[in-house]
Order: C-alpha cells, then sequence, then structure tokens
C-alpha cells in the first residue's frame, strides 16, 4: 500500500508486484471508518452497490497500462538501455496525459460512489484515491524532472494494480480486463533509492551572473535560467568528494558553494516488453555515421544504412552496430534495400550495388548525368532501377537517363539504359514486376511501363496534361496515379483502355501515394487526404506544413520539421516520438518499419502495428 506520508517512511525499493488482498480490503474499511468519524452524516441514496464498477475497472486498467507502458520505457533511458525507450520530454507529455484520465477516472469514481454502498464502493474509494495522488505525482514529475516524483509514480502504478485486481475480483467475469491487468502487471519496473551529493554555486541574481560563474569554473551540469539562478556543477558518490571539489572552487575564488545530500535512484526493468503499448516509441536509436542526410532501413529493420554528402555510406545492424563504410567521390542521394535485405543500391551521380553486410561493391557502377533523383527495386524481377535529369535539367544541357541493374550489379539489358526528357522521369515499381515511367515532352506527361526482364521495349499506358511531379502505382499495378503541375490524375494502368480511366482528384500537391490496401493518399502543405479504391474521399487530416510522404503500413507523415504522425485507416493520427528535427523518412520494403534521420547524427527506428 501507499504510505501515509513522504518521509523516509517510504520503502527504498519499489517493485510492481500483486499483494495481499487483504491489505486494500484494510484500506477500504480505514476510508469508510474516517468518513464516518469526522462528524458529518455518511450520504447513503438508494439501496446496492455501485452500477457501473465493470466500466470504470476497465477505465482504470486503461489509464494503469499506459503509465505502465511508459514508466517501463523511462526506466530503460535512466538506466542506459537502447531499445523501447522514451525521452523524458516525451514521458513528460504523456504523464500529463495520464494524469488528465487519472483525475477524470477520480472524478468519476466519486461521483458513483457519493450515493452506493457495498463491496464494489468500498473498493473504488481506495481505487480513486490512488489516482489523485498519481495524478500529484504524474504531473510533479512532468514539471520538475525529479526522479523521487517518477519513483512516486511507480510506487502509485503498482499500488493501483493490486487494488484493481481486489475490484476485478468482485465483479462479473471480464475476459479483457482480466488480460489487461495480467499484461499490466508484467511489465515490472524496480526503483532503488540511493543517496548523492551535489555542489552548487549560488544563487545568483541574474541569470548572466550565473553563467559568469559557469564559465569560470569550467566544466558545470547546468545552469538553471529562471530565477534562483544556480549552477549545478557535479554530483558524488561521497561526501568527502563534494567537499574537496567544493575546496577547489574556493580556490579558483567561486564563492557561495552548497553541498547537499538528494538521493539517487537506480531504476531496472524485468524482461516483459510492452511493444504493444509502445509502438510510437522508438524500438531503438543510435548514433550514425558522420553527417547523414538520407536513409534507407531493410525489411524487418534487419539493416540500416546512411548517405552523407561527403560520399560515405554508413551500414548499421538492426542494434545499430556499423558494419561497413564504402565511399563515393561525391555525395549519396538515394539508397534502397532490395526485399530480402542481401543488397543495397546506392550513390549519387555514381550508383553501385553493395552487399549487405559486407558493402563490398559488385558489378558494373551506374553513372547517371547528375545525382540520382530516384532508385526502386522491383521486386518480381529483382532489380533495381535509378534514374536522374539530365546535367542541367534543361534540354540544351542533355538527356536524363534510368540505369538497370541486378541486385549483384550485372547490367541488365534492353530497354536499359533507357534515356529520357532532360528533366528527368519519375519512375514506380509494381509486385508483378514492372517498371512504370513517367516524362513530359510538349508540356504532357507520358506513362509507359515493361516487364523487366521479359519485354526488352517501353509500351505506353496514357496520357496527362502537365509537367511530371510524381508517379505512383499500388502493390498489385492494377491502379497508378500521376502528380503534375496541372494536377492530380488517378488512372488503371491494367484496364483494357487506361485512357478512359483518367480522372482529376484535385489540384498539384506535394506528394501522393497508394497504401497495402490501395487506399490512395494525397498530401499537401495544409492537409492528407485519403481517397478509396473507387475515388470516394475517406477523410482528410489537417497538418501544417506536409513536407514528406512515406507508405507503410499505414501512411506516416512528416509535419514540419520535428514532427511525424502515423495516420490509422479511421483517418485519426498518433505522434510518432523521434525527439528531434528529421531529415529523412524511409519505411521497409515489408511496410512494418520506419526509420527515422534525427539531427542528422541519430537513426530512430519505429514498429508499425
Amino acid at each position: 500500500m501507499r504510505p501515509t506520508s513522504r518521509s523516509g517512511s517510504r520503502p527504498r525499493t519499489t517493485t510492481r508486484t500483486k499483494s495481499p488482498r487483504s491489505s486494500a480490503r484494510l484500506a477500504a474499511l480505514v476510508l469508510v471508518t474516517a468518513a464516518v468519524s469526522c462528524g458529518q452524516p455518511v450520504p447513503l441514496g438508494p439501496l446496492g452497490d455501485a452500477a457501473n464498477g465493470p466500466k470504470l475497472a476497465r477505465d482504470a486498467a486503461d489509464v494503469l497500462l499506459r503509465f505502465a507502458a511508459y514508466d517501463y520505457a523511462l526506466a530503460g533511458t535512466f538506466s542506459g538501455e537502447k531499445s523501447r525507450i522514451v525521452s523524458q520530454e516525451r514521458y513528460a507529455i504523456v504523464a500529463r496525459d495520464g494524469a488528465r484520465a487519472a483525475s477524470a477516472f477520480s472524478s468519476a469514481a466519486v461521483a458513483t460512489t457519493a450515493n452506493a454502498s457495498g463491496p464494489i464502493r468500498d473498493h473504488l474509494v481506495p481505487l480513486a484515491d490512488g489516482f489523485t495522488e498519481l495524478t500529484k505525482d504524474a504531473n510533479a514529475f512532468a514539471d520538475g524532472g525529479d526522479q523521487t516524483n517518477f519513483a512516486l509514480v511507480i510506487a502509485d502504478v503498482a499500488a493501483g494494480w493490486q487494488r484493481l485486481d481486489l475490484l476485478a475480483s468482485l465483479l462479473p467475469a471480464d475476459a479483457t480486463l482480466t488480460k489487461t491487468i495480467a499484461r499490466g502487471t508484467s511489465f515490472t519496473v524496480s526503483a532503488i533509492a540511493g543517496r548523492q551529493y551535489a555542489l552548487t554555486v549560488g544563487p545568483f541574481s541574474t541569470a548572466a551572473d550565473a553563467d559568469a560563474a559557469a564559465k569560470k569554473i569550467g566544466t558545470v551540469r547546468s545552469v538553471t535560467r529562471s530565477a534562483p539562478f544556480i549552477v549545478r556543477v557535479g554530483t558524488y558518490s561521497d561526501r568527502p568528494a563534494a567537499d574537496a571539489a567544493a575546496a577547489a572552487l574556493a580556490s579558483k575564488g567561486v564563492g557561495s558553494s552548497l553541498v547537499r545530500e538528494e538521493p539517487r535512484y537506480t531504476f531496472t526493468r524485468g524482461s516483459a516488453a510492452p511493444d504493444v503499448e509502445l509502438w510510437r516509441e522508438p524500438a531503438r536509436v543510435f548514433d550514425t555515421w558522420g553527417t547523414a542526410r538520407r536513409l534507407a532501413v531493410a525489411s524487418d529493420a534487419a539493416w540500416v544504412a546512411t548517405g552523407s554528402d561527403d560520399g560515405t555510406v554508413a551500414i548499421f545492424s538492426g542494434e545499430g552496430v556499423l558494419r561497413a563504410l564504402p565511399r563515393f567521390n561525391a555525395g549519396v542521394t538515394q539508397l534502397v534495400f532490395s526485399d530480402d535485405s542481401k543488397w543495397l543500391m546506392a550513390g549519387g551521380t555514381t550508383v553501385a550495388n553493395l552487399a549487405v553486410p559486407s558493402g563490398q561493391n559488385f558489378g558494373i557502377n551506374v553513372r547517371l548525368p547528375a545525382p540520382a533523383s530516384q532508385i526502386v527495386f522491383v521486386p518480381k524481377a529483382r532489380a533495381f532501377a535509378a534514374g536522374s535529369q539530365g546535367p542541367t535539367g534543361l534540354p540544351a544541357g542533355g538527356p536524363g537517363q534510368i540505369g538497370g541493374r541486378a541486385p549483384d550489379g550485372i547490367t541488365l539489358g534492353s530497354p536499359f539504359p533507357i534515356t529520357t526528357p532532360a528533366a528527368g522521369a519519375a519512375i514506380a515499381a509494381s509486385e508483378a514486376g514492372e517498371l512504370y515511367l513517367a516524362t513530359t515532352t510538349a508540356g504532357s506527361t507520358d506513362v509507359e511501363v515493361f516487364r523487366v526482364g521479359l519485354e526488352r521495349g517501353v509500351r505506353g499506358v496514357t496520357r496527362i496534361p502537365g509537367q511530371i511531379r510524381g508517379l505512383v502505382v499500388d502493390r498489385s499495378g492494377d491502379r497508378a496515379a500521376v502528380m503534375t503541375d496541372q494536377g492530380v490524375y488517378r488512372f488503371g494502368p491494367h484496364d483494357a483502355d487506361p485512357n478512359k480511366t483518367v480522372s482529376r482528384v484535385g489540384s498539384a500537391a506535394r506528394e501522393i501515394g497508394f497504401g497495402p490496401d490501395a487506399t490512395f493518399y494525397v498530401m499537401d502543405r495544409e492537409r492528407l487526404t485519403a481517397y478509396d479504391p473507387l475515388g470516394v474521399q475517406k477523410w482528410a487530416y489537417p497538418l501544417v506544413d506536409g513536407r514528406r510522404l512515406v507508405m507503410a503500413s499505414r501512411p506516416v507523415v512528416l509535419d514540419g520539421s520535428d514532427k511525424v504522425l502515423a495516420l490509422a485507416p479511421d483517418g485519426s493520427a498518433d505522434e510518432l516520438g523521434v525527439g528531434g528535427v528529421v531529415q529523412d523518412l524511409a519505411a521497409s520494403p515489408d511496410l512494418k518499419r520506419v526509420a527515422a534521420l534525427v539531427d542528422q547524427r541519430r537513426a530512430v527506428l519505429f514498429t508499425l502495428p
């Protein structure tokens, strides 16, 4: 049970486990006794127990499950884990949301029990009181980041599960509730309290004075940015070490130092991980090589590759272990894995086929007239295609080109290499082994197709008005869309007469894509719009500044520079915890994983539901 005081009587070790049911019954008895002894009549309405106990129990389980999952993640962060973790800032957002939900539960429980009498009521009361404490502790940690408050949250959640389990034993059988309690209590988190000694200097009257003192000291932990302005110099495991550091500061002429004892917590977590509950948070985060600008992720996140402006390609294992560093003479603009994760096509003006994980260059490189604007893998044909515009993008500068290679770099025959207009081509592949290309001539865009490895020439599909900006096809190749400067158009490439299927969806947008269920998505600056396979709008989600659209098991959008959203089939959105400025987004070939390149130096991996 929760201690009635925040003093040293609180146990120094808190672990989520189940306790005997008598403790919660005793808590309920104490509460009822206190209510009777206060001199106020206990309001008793109609005879009967709390009627909506089952619903309240489910609501409580949902609140506790979310806290349990994120407590697990933050404990991992504090203990230096690399997977299933969450930043303290991200946890603070979740904690505030959870605190609001806990407060709402407490209010609903109080309203329900006000005129009720019976064992369900007697178990709801202590559960609601515990949620009130959880609300206070969660908000306190979100506001200040004090690990003591996080340890209290862990204790609150552990007590909440115990009280909820007691309540559930009195309610009609509920398989969902039983499953939630079992799952939530499997995420064990322990907080072991110790002691450390903090050395601070100050307070100072202004931030400038504090900054000047920090500069004089040299290395410090932090400087507060609001009054009182205090410089935190460091923490030490024992008092003599802290006193010695304070004496060293005095010899430098730095006065007003203070050594203060404070708690230090060691957090540990069990083996059962809340993978499902934490899908919005990184499954893994690791540092990349140098300053990267592009990335790719293989199926099941077995491998991750990044490319840099200096021509370096870094190949990592899914755990973040650097395996190879092949280099090009110029910047890397595109990287794509094969669907079996054994090959990586990467490069800029020179594009190579690299074995994974060795990074060895196989076959004959593709020499493009300009940096690669697209690379696609054609699954059934097991081939790569890479394309670029001409040297200048203008007719006078020369044409663009599309080159084709087998996974091991063997040059593919006719129609490769394909010469395109100077502006280049948009390319897309279907799972049927087809490569589609769209090029613009005389103000109109021609869409053509051929089956890689089976046909030696391209076939015309349809003609769309305007200058090409993008081309996408669904997995089957039955549906396709073109984006030009005159709008977005859909058509059926496999229909007997594709020209008769062309329909204008709307104005020109920023990006387009097909989901695995053939839902068509159009992203412009202010919204992402979804259309069903028949072209009927399903929903539209508002954006602030839509920049990238990546198609995985669900559409993923970069909204602005640091906000990544995953959209559900019903149009609801979940924000992914990328934790920084995003340079690139990529989906794995199996559509299960999404990777973000953050702050040019971190790969952040997510597993979508």
